[in-house]
């Protein structure tokens, strides 16, 4: 059954009535017809389920009631803040770290970043919300401007949350840890191509952050991102046994 994103859900008594580019999608690009079963969510955990009624132009009408959203959000609320990384490797590591169930993106613009701005957060945030879709959340991340270290370190003192910061050249072993508090905002650094400056490892810890290895190897940037999500959800998160 096809999963849609709506930004807006106008109900009307048992009717859900859509139009623009999510009707064009319905219609034109999954080819659905009078009678299919469709689930709408809007990235805010409503969902609502029915089957395709009147079909316009450019509009159509779902038939049916709101529906319990399915259980796919994780119970660790983790914020992935990650050094710029160049290409498609920021494309990848949003893609990813949405399928794993993170809540917020942070790119952070970093000493050893080979870019310090961007214009793809439109793009990233459709590859967010694709990736969304088609793994059955319930909620879309949210994908922050692009922030200096200095200001995500800052955030990292003002909330005190729990913090982990993914250092290739030593730290903490993650399982001989304490867990994040259940409820507790979880934020994890990860650096670009190079990682992190020995200053920016000194600064995020003294705010907070606790410095983690990933054993003896280097990772690419962008398995590094991937690797810290997965760890965190396994330990803490929905992907423990």
């Amino acid at each position: 059954m096809p999963n849609i994103y709506v930004e807006f859900m106008d109900l009307k008594g048992d009717s859900l009535f859509l139009d623009g580019d999510s009707a064009h999608y319905i219609i034109s690009v999954l080819r659905c017809k009078k009678g299919d079963d469709l689930l709408v969510f809007d990235g805010q955990s409503r969902f609502f389920k029915g089957v395709i009624g009147e079909i316009g132009k450019n509009s159509l009408t779902i038939i049916g009631a709101p529906y319990p959203p399915p259980e796919t959000e994780s119970s660790l609320d983790l914020i992935l803040c990650q050094g710029l990384l160049k290409g498609s490797k920021m494309d990848t590591v949003i893609q990813k770290a949405t399928e794993l169930g993170i809540k917020r993106i942070i790119p952070m613009a970093t000493e050893r970043c080979q870019l310090h701005e961007t214009r793809k957060l439109f793009r990233w945030h459709k590859i967010a919300l694709e990736a969304s879709r088609q793994c059955g959340r319930v909620v879309v991340p949210d994908i922050s401007p692009v922030m200096p270290v200095m200001a995500v370190t800052s955030l990292l003192t003002a909330s005190g949350a729990a913090s982990f910061i993914f250092y290739e050249r030593g730290g903490a072993n993650l399982k001989a840890l304490n867990p994040p508090k259940q409820g507790v905002q979880c934020y994890v650094l990860v650096g670009p191509e190079g990682g992190f400056t020995p200053e920016e490892l000194s600064v995020s810890t003294r705010a907070g952050a606790t410095a983690v290895s990933f054993g003896r190897r280097i990772l690419r940037g962008e398995t590094a991102a991937i690797s810290a999500v997965t760890l965190l959800q396994f330990l803490y998160g929905d992907l423990s046994p």
